[in-house]
């Protein structure tokens, strides 16, 4: 059998013709590419997941749009959008009652992670701010993250915070609305 050479794997290449070893070992290092991804590229969040997404590039890859963590949102906040999940909070809450992530079979929902990435800000309608005494936000907050002063806006720890909101959810006269940070995540 001949040997084979340069000139050999050249006119292969040339004519479109490849080996199986050759289209094997083309396909594993491509896949090894794709799973090699440089820490300094990051895909930003910009819409509200369902508690415990993790990472949004890693979240991208990992959903299958399969629609088994809506189905299993007891409070019906997650919507399907361009077909990834997204949470609607403007007229219900998240309890994060762990139901989507029980549902997620792909591993893009985890418990590691519960903050949702919301965060409530005040109006200045706010029943505390012109009457004082309104405890009603705070009183709902799962995780007392807000705090209240007479005849003041509610002040927000952003570290306690989850973006859940209940606060949103209880308050009567409408003065909380929940607001993606632009520079979080």
């Amino acid at each position: 059998m001949a040997e084979r050479n340069e000139k050999y794997y050249r006119a292969c290449l040339e004519h479109y013709s490849v080996s199986r070893r050759g289209l094997l070992r083309g396909l594993f290092s491509g896949a090894n590419k794709a799973v090699q991804v440089p820490d300094e590229i990051s895909v930003k969040r910009s819409v509200p997941r369902p508690p415990g997404a993790v990472d949004e590039g890693v979240f991208l890859q990992l959903c299958q749009s399969c629609n088994d963590c809506e189905t299993a949102c007891v409070q019906q906040v997650i919507e399907m959008v361009e077909g990834r999940p997204q949470l609607n909070l403007d007229y219900n809450h998240c309890t994060q009652c762990g139901e989507c992530q029980k549902g997620c079979s792909t591993g893009a929902l985890s418990s590691i992670n519960n903050d949702i990435g919301l965060r409530p800000s005040f109006s200045k309608g706010c029943n505390n701010r012109l009457s004082g005494e309104c405890l009603i936000c705070a009183d709902a907050c799962p995780q007392l993250a807000i705090s209240v002063s007479s005849r003041q806006l509610p002040v927000i720890n952003e570290e306690l915070c989850s973006g859940c909101g209940q606060c949103r959810s209880a308050c009567f006269i409408g003065a909380v609305q929940l607001e993606w940070p632009t520079a979080r995540h």
